[in-house]
């Protein structure tokens, strides 16, 4: 059962800023997020494009948070209850009294039914799927969001990954989907004060709810590409960041362990995407062959540099989600066959064996993943050509379907099974050239969905653990998507400027500064270094 942290810890120094007459004694955090070389004026917390790191969790919160790296550790937002009725097809949130938004106004009830019924009329920022079938203020601290169908399961999905945005504001647009929010007002720790296609700054807001907090005062995202990041680092101008980096110790511990840390736990599995609408793709005994032609365990230790490890053939992680793995396949691995690949490809026309695997170029670990998957596959008689392009490019690509085979990771959640519905929910499986928010490979399989919904129509967890178990099968047998490995939460922070993130020993949130809400988090916990 979920274990529901009542009490938020709301007491601590200010540790001073520009905002707010809080003080001016505390540095600026400067912070690398992604390797987009420039930013897009971009802060709609819905987009999956362009979308600048820090819009959810920083601007705009969500209702609830959930810690991932702590599956059942739950704390209250925005909201501070919640309640199912009508067999889990209502629910109703208490709100936290007394917040605002950023520009003053009151945030109420009425902020929290908007966003619901937004998402409801415009399928394209759905991206969580949510069968909202209504939404009501039911007072100023009271809202209730109907769906329709049972929903239990997706409280996460519902009130982690959901950001609640002012309808004031939000109400006046015209068309929300192609809204960029470029002056965004939010609830959250932060405000937007520059921007622009090399830069953008966040300062403190003075007015947020949690009170002394952040007491970092000012955020700097400058512009980075994966070769400028390493430098970066290296001349010790960057303090936090999320960045691949294929020699730590040398470019960034650099004989100093207490100051220069880094920390990378599991976030997820990544995946060798095949496109299903590609017709030999399609075909089962391909994707068996393609797998077991790849040499994951060379992928780790080569690309990945042995920061991470192989994936569970079902993708959930192990150990520790035994109970979501059938056990017939809890000690299940991959392993390479050429021979039996070979067989499986004889009935296949070898001049239709020829496919593009699009990587982001500045993923330099992925690109040379890649590479390995090429050689790997050139064994068994597929000709792979990889295609390395920005990282804006890529993410419209994968998303609208536009490619042959990909490298993506999938985010993982409170229990395994929100994994397996971000990757094989046939509700996800937009038509190609329509953006997707999951489900990139586009698979549509009337079990998965049944076993999807049976999960979300009980709060029983031995239920939900035995469909979570039906898709790892169908993961196993069908190879929706091909699991490659955990997809680390890359971090790299110092401890010169600010202490109290993240680690093994205090695992609060996921450590990196492109994951949210938990990017958030991690900076209202951080306190100025004593100097």
């Amino acid at each position: 059962m979920i274990a529901v942290l009542a009490v938020l810890a709301l007491a601590g120094c200010s540790g001073g800023g520009s905002t707010g007459g809080m003080g001016t004694s505390a540095p600026p955090l400067v912070i690398h997020a992604a390797d987009a070389g420039t930013f897009q004026e971009d802060f709609n917390p819905y987009h999956l494009e362009g979308v600048n790191f820090g819009t959810s969790g920083m601007i705009h919160e969500t209702l609830m948070y959930f810690n991932k790296l702590k599956p059942g550790e739950v704390t209250p937002w925005l909201a501070l209850d919640h309640e199912w009725s009508d067999k889990g097809r209502s629910l109703t949130f208490t709100l936290r009294q007394g917040v605002k938004w950023s520009d003053g106004q009151p945030f109420t009830a009425e902020d929290v039914a908007f966003t619901f019924l937004m998402l409801k009329d415009n399928p394209q920022l759905n991206r969580n799927a949510l069968e909202i079938a209504d939404a009501e203020a039911l007072a100023p601290d009271k809202v209730r969001v109907d769906f329709e169908k049972t929903s239990y399961a997706k409280l996460f999905n519902i009130a982690g990954n959901s950001p609640i945005v002012p309808k004031h504001l939000w109400e006046k647009q015209a068309d929300p989907v192609t809204f960029t929010n470029p002056k965004p007002v939010g609830t959250g720790p932060y405000k937007l004060t520059r921007f622009s296609a090399q830069l953008y700054e966040m300062e403190r807001n003075p007015s947020y709810w949690q009170p002394g907090k952040p007491e970092v005062p000012v955020l700097r995202f400058p512009a980075y590409t994966a070769n400028s990041i390493q430098t970066a680092l290296q001349q010790g101008e960057v303090d936090w960041a999320g960045a691949f980096v294929p020699d730590i110790e040398k470019i960034y511990v650099q004989g100093k362990p207490e100051q220069n840390k880094f920390y990378f736990p599991p976030e997820g599995v990544v995946t060798l995407l095949p496109n299903l609408t590609h017709p030999i793709l399609a075909k089962p005994e391909v994707r068996q062959a393609i797998s077991l032609a790849v040499d994951r365990d060379k992928i780790v230790k080569v690309a990945e540099r042995g920061y991470t490890k192989v994936a569970h053939p079902t993708g959930v992680p192990m150990p520790g989600g035994e109970a979501y793995v059938a056990p017939e396949y809890r000690d299940a691995a991959f392993k390479v066959d050429l021979e039996r690949a070979r067989q499986l490809l004889e009935g296949v026309d070898p001049a239709e064996l020829t496919f593009e695997l699009l990587v982001p170029s500045p993923f330099t670990d992925w690109v040379n993943a890649a590479q390995l998957i090429r050689e790997d596959l050139a064994k068994i008689g597929i000709t792979v050509e990889t295609r390395g392009v920005a990282f804006q490019d890529w993410v419209s690509k994968t998303g609208k379907g536009d490619y042959e085979l990909s490298i993506r990771a999938t985010a993982s959640g409170p229990t395994p099974y929100f994994q397996m519905r971000s990757m094989l929910f046939g509700g996800l499986a937009e038509p190609v050239g329509e953006p997707a928010t999951g489900n990139y490979q586009r698979w549509k399989d009337a079990e998965t969905d049944r076993l999807i919904d049976a999960y979300a129509a009980t709060e029983d967890e031995a239920e939900q653990q035995r469909a979570t178990q039906g898709l790892g099968k169908i993961m196993v047998e069908k190879l929706p998507a091909l699991p490659l490995f955990y997809s680390p939460s890359w971090a790299e922070y110092r401890t010169n400027k600010y202490v109290g993130w993240p680690s093994e020993q205090d695992p609060y949130a996921m450590p990196s500064p492109y994951t949210s809400p938990d990017a958030a988090v991690v900076l209202l916990r951080l306190k100025p270094a004593a100097t």
